[in-house]
């Protein structure tokens, strides 16, 4: 995903803060979910309905710590819900992408230093990459597919401390991007977020979410 974002940040000389954006709704209902969602740094502009949301990230935003340890970005907007034990979430994600870094995701969140973020970006070779990484202190990195357009269909499902990340290109065939054991100590969060790190704005569209309270049992797709 970014194997040369810090250095180029410190090149250019940006210096980022947490802050957050344009006031949006604090309480944000998605159907299915078990409560309702609450922004942990707001967005640009959003707008949910139904089983639908569109998030808007400002300019310079992200959620990354550069396994090098010399970088570290938390101001990204993400739509954190309460989940069930187990759970598993499907969305369709289209991005509006623009510069490099731009990007959507589904997050599992405890806090600034432990969390999964699995991420569709337009990355540093030019395509559009579905990607993961994990954070415990450190970010890990993985380039996992490249798309033929800016839409993806991504499902994260976890089962006790086991979490799986699937993507498909139709909607209909799922292939497994990551399985790993994630224990990050207290209570997680399930996310939905934007980001544009080098650009003004980043739009990403979630659509037909659907939502489960169980956990995956077929590591090949997810369900």
């Amino acid at each position: 995903m970014k194997s040369v974002y810090a250095l180029l940040l410190a090149l250019l000389g940006m210096a980022f803060s947490t802050r957050s954006f344009a006031a949006t709704e604090d309480s944000v209902r998605l159907k299915g979910f078990p409560s309702a969602g609450y922004w942990l740094n707001k967005p640009a502009n959003a707008v949910a309905k139904h089983d639908n949301i569109s998030i808007v990230a400002g300019k310079g935003t992200d959620f990354f710590h550069y396994g090098g340890g010399d970088f570290k970005m938390t101001t990204a907007p993400i739509l954190l819900f309460n989940p069930d034990a187990d759970f598993t979430v499907t969305a369709k994600l289209k991005v509006g992408f623009k510069d490099t870094y731009d990007g959507g995701a589904i997050f599992v969140y405890a806090d600034s230093t432990h969390y999964i973020k699995f991420l569709f970006e337009k990355s540093h070779y030019g395509t559009m990459s579905v990607c993961s990484g994990v954070t415990n202190t450190y970010t890990d990195d993985a380039n996992n597919a490249v798309a033929p357009t800016n839409e993806v269909w991504m499902r994260l499902s976890k089962r006790g401390n086991f979490y799986g990340m699937f993507y498909s290109m139709d909607g209909k065939t799922w292939v497994a991007a990551r399985q790993v054991n994630f224990q990050p100590g207290g209570k997680i969060k399930l996310g939905f977020s934007s980001q544009s790190p080098l650009g003004a704005s980043c739009e990403s569209i979630f659509s037909d979410i659907q939502y489960s309270p169980k956990g995956f049992t077929n590591g090949n797709t997810g369900e």
